[in-house]
């Protein structure tokens, strides 16, 4: 018997399957046929996309190709002998909802069909959409459906938000055509036409719950391209509000430039069709239906879509600053278009409220908390284009937000802003005065989302949407930017009878407009090509001239673009103890008011860049640096006058304790900067545990600091060999984060580690049983009672984080010039717990002992620097140098501590 319906609309051949076996039990081949059919298809189609056709044909290929399917089985089935003595296609109608019904199927996506059947409908048509439903699952269709009455239907989409939406877009597939059009024709006048305020308030809201989740358009380096902000939810929330509001299925049919011109509609059917590509992309690669575009998958994704390395940026950050454009161009236009459907036609109360409005400068006036003005908005810039940035100026004075019609004009008369304009000094004043007010973040947001900043800023333009495809950053650039403003101005947003140090140097600066203005500008250097920090160097070209900055502001910006991270870089990474180090970043920020400068633009940039990146831990150490250089700039001396005073109050804290020369004894077993690196109170601490030592294996002191937010642990040991290893390897195994370390090794053999360990205040008595438990493993281990690797195998492994697949090759420097008598080795790798533990092991095995040691994260990448020795003496015999390296690198690529030995 040949196959039924061969042939189709779509061009499609069925004459390779087989019709429908009678006998359920004999189906399997059927099903296998229709399996290979649809994936050669499916193959097909893919095909096209790879040669690079466009997102929306694909996705109507793909719709067209499960039609064509579901048609085709369906009237296969009613040519049954069991079925075709009565005509059960006139039965019920076959719908087709949701994605599928607007006919935007991605290759994974989702089939939603609804039965509309009669209510009393027949027992054999109901066998007959049951047996439908079970051959569409047979031939591996992934389908959801529903079989209603049409009041069913009606009831549920005045009940159900979600129901309602989803019968906006249908489509009728077969069956009974004539249900179909008395359905379609009584959901629009029973639920669409009813209500359309209440619809367009329930899908705000829902847009609003689902953009409160995520900061931003450009906030997230793994957005989800359907629900996120800029993706294709917006895009359909904008189609179902116009649906809804003009009775139209698609934008183009609205036919009117005021709500939404030709030209705004072909920019957004460009973007929707390139995130409709990579959707398409991202479920091939994956091989499911997947919306999330993670940083592992996107060098493949971007490769597979056609893109390349350029001369400036790889192929992801070339993708992904295609992606972020489109989305905020989806974001823009949408949200625009949804604002303009939720407008109310003028009533009593608009009109009384119009009466109520608050006449401003240059006819703009306010209502409520929105600023207005009546004339028509196509002329009302191109008349005078001073309006752009009186507009603005008005919405920061008085706190107002543009009206629709006024936000949509300004981001098609940017153009107007030309060079010419540009130049004029009302630039450099309304910049000035924008930058100074204290809520300036918040303008130059609203001026970025209608692309006007960019366009008086061109260096600000240029960072728009760019990203670096690594651990660390997690937002755009030009995001980056507008949150370093944001912190920024938190320091100054209210006045505190105790401001922190941070606060009271900003509210301290005669002028903020320049550390700002560094703030937008500092991502510009990072996209050109070369190397960064002579790009930052130079400022940009032609910025002095049209901001009309004087000799010092173009100094003091130029300061703080050539040493954007030279204040993380000593604080994490150097021996701020060491005088030569206080005295070299002393002579590069040059005075105490580019130091202030640094250290306010260094806390910004440090929160701004990725959330968590800003710590407790990190602020002790940054303001320690700024304390220290702040000293020498006051006081040249105090670096060198620093070893006697320390021990003057050493002295001073101990006298009623023990003799002078038991405190000098101390002193003299302990390293050459001990007073240099030690505060006093530390110093008396470790000389109290020397001497409570005696005769013990080791003594261990606990106490937390409530400034920092860690718990400091001090070990004073007899036998210094393998105790740092151990004691470290001890809180890897409990799983505590290790912030930093200080290790002094004195000449009679006794050793002092002190470890700041990350962890919660001891509140109560559950985090006193966790450090009972710590201390008791410490014991237990330093006397040998248990085995270290064992309890590193055995420990409890968290679900944490989602880890990226992303490789971080570990990096060695081994630098033996920075010190006078340390080896300084630098490690680099993917953070991970026991990073520190391989290191230490390795060291202990080699015997190379610590002296000093900097731990600190950046994003996922471990930066720990060491200060060491080896037998006294620095690392210079070059085949061992190299052994440390490959001893260092395998550890830190194995994948279990207890396995790195």
């Amino acid at each position: 018997m040949n196959a039924i319906a061969t042939q189709n609309q779509f061009g499609l051949d069925f004459s390779k399957i087989q019709n429908i076996p009678p006998d359920p039990k004999e189906r399997l081949p059927y099903f296998n046929a229709f399996k290979e059919f649809l994936a050669l298809e499916r193959e097909k189609i893919k095909s096209w996309h790879r040669m690079g056709m466009g997102g929306r044909e694909i996705i109507q290929a793909h719709t067209g190709l499960i039609d064509a399917s579901i048609q085709h089985i369906v009237y296969s089935l009613s040519q049954l002998e069991r079925h075709s003595g009565f005509p059960v296609l006139k039965e019920f109608s076959l719908i087709a909802v949701g994605g599928y019904g607007r006919g935007e199927l991605n290759p994974h996506s989702d089939i939603d069909l609804l039965f509309l059947t009669p209510k009393n409908i027949r027992k054999t048509t109901d066998q007959f959409i049951q047996e439908a439903i079970s051959i569409f699952w047979g031939v591996g269709m992934e389908i959801g459906q529903s079989c209603r009455t049409l009041k069913d239907c009606l009831t549920l989409a005045q009940e159900d938000l979600t129901v309602k939406t989803s019968m906006i877009e249908t489509r009728f597939l077969t069956g009974d055509g004539t249900k179909y059009e008395n359905f379609n024709r009584s959901i629009r006048k029973n639920i669409f036409n009813k209500n359309v305020q209440g619809f367009l308030k329930a899908k705000a809201e829902e847009k609003f719950r689902r953009h409160s989740k995520m900061d931003g358009v450009a906030s997230n380096m793994e957005p989800n391209i359907k629900e996120g902000p800029g993706g294709l939810r917006d895009y359909h929330t904008a189609l179902w509000a116009v649906a809804i509001r003009f009775g139209c299925l698609s934008f183009r049919e609205i036919g009117r430039d005021d709500v939404i011109p030709t030209k705004e509609i072909d920019s957004l059917d460009l973007s929707v069709d390139f995130t409709l590509r990579v959707r398409n992309e991202l479920h091939y690669l994956v091989g499911k239906k997947s919306d999330v575009l993670t940083q592992d998958i996107q060098r493949d994704l971007a490769h597979n879509l056609g893109y390349k390395v350029g001369k400036e940026v790889g192929l992801v950050e070339n993708f992904m600053r295609d992606y972020f454009l489109h989305a905020t161009n989806i974001f823009n236009i949408t949200e625009m278009l949804f604002e303009k459907c939720m407008e109310r036609k003028r009533t009593i109360k608009t009109i009384i409220s119009s009466l109520m409005k608050k006449p401003l400068d240059n006819g703009f006036h306010s209502v409520d908390s929105t600023l207005t003005n009546e004339k028509n908005p196509k002329e009302l810039f191109r008349n005078n284009r001073s309006l752009l940035l009186i507009m603005f100026d008005l919405c920061r004075q008085h706190n107002l937000e543009p009206e629709f019609q006024l936000q949509q004009q300004a981001r098609r008369d940017k153009h107007l802003l030309d060079e010419d304009f540009l130049n004029k000094a009302t630039i450099r004043e309304f910049i000035c005065s924008l930058l100074e007010d204290g809520h300036s973040e918040r303008i130059l947001r609203l001026m970025h989302k209608l692309n006007i900043l960019g366009q008086i800023l061109p260096e600000f333009g240029q960072t728009q949407c760019r990203i670096k495809h690594d651990f660390y950053h997690r937002f755009t650039a030009d995001e980056h930017s507008l949150r370093i403003v944001k912190f920024l101005e938190e320091l100054g947003e209210e006045e505190k009878d105790d401001p922190s140090e941070l606060e009271k140097i900003f509210n301290e600066l005669p002028s903020k407009f320049i550390l700002k203005l560094c703030g937008l500008f500092h991502n510009w250097g990072k996209s050109l090509p070369g190397d960064d920090r002579e790009n930052r160097q130079t400022l940009p070209k032609d910025l002095s001239r049209r901001l009309r900055l004087t000799e010092e502001e173009e100094n003091t910006l130029q300061f703080i673009l050539g040493n954007l991270y030279e204040m993380v870089e000593t604080a994490l990474h150097k021996d701020i103890h060491e005088p030569k180090v206080i005295e070299e970043f002393a002579r590069t920020t040059r005075s105490i008011h580019n130091l202030n400068l640094l250290y306010l633009f260094t806390y910004a940039e440090l929160r701004a860049v990725a959330p968590g990146t800003w710590t407790s831990w990190k602020k002790v150490l940054l303001s320690e640096l700024y304390e220290r250089t702040k000293d020498h700039f006051l006081n040249p001396g105090t670096l060198k006058k620093k070893p006697q005073a320390t021990q003057d109050m050493v002295y001073q804290a101990l006298k009623w304790e023990v003799s002078a020369s038991e405190i000098q004894k101390h002193l003299s077993l302990m390293p050459e900067d001990y007073l240099q690196s030690a505060s006093p109170e530390q110093i008396a601490l470790h000389f109290r545990l020397i001497r409570s030592l005696q005769g013990k294996l080791f003594i261990l002191n606990h106490a937390f600091n409530e400034e920092g937010g860690y718990h400091n642990l001090i070990l004073c040991c007899s036998k210094p060999m393998q105790s740092f290893k151990k004691m470290v390897g001890s809180l890897t195994a409990k799983n505590l984060n290790i912030l930093g370390t200080q290790i002094y090794l004195r000449r009679d053999g006794a050793v002092i580690i002190a470890i700041q360990v990350e962890g919660k205040p001891l509140s109560d008595p559950d985090d006193l049983e966790i450090w009972k438990d710590v201390k008791a493993l410490l014991s237990a281990v330093l006397e040998g009672k248990k085995d270290l690797p064992s309890l590193l195998a055995s420990r409890t492994r968290y679900v944490g984080d989602k880890k990226h697949s992303l490789s971080i090759v570990p990096k060695i420097q081994i630098d033996n010039s920075s010190h006078t008598n340390f080896t300084v080795i630098r490690v680099e790798a993917k953070d991970h717990l026991g990073m520190l533990y391989k290191i230490a092991m390795v060291f202990s095995d080699i015997g190379i002992q610590i002296h000093r040691a900097k731990i600190s994260t950046q994003g996922g990448r471990g930066i720990d620097v060491f200060y060491t020795s080896l037998k006294n003496e620095k690392i210079t015999f070059n085949r061992l140098i190299r052994r440390v390296k490959e001893r260092l690198i395998h550890a830190l690529l194995t994948e279990n501590p207890e396995d790195a030995g």
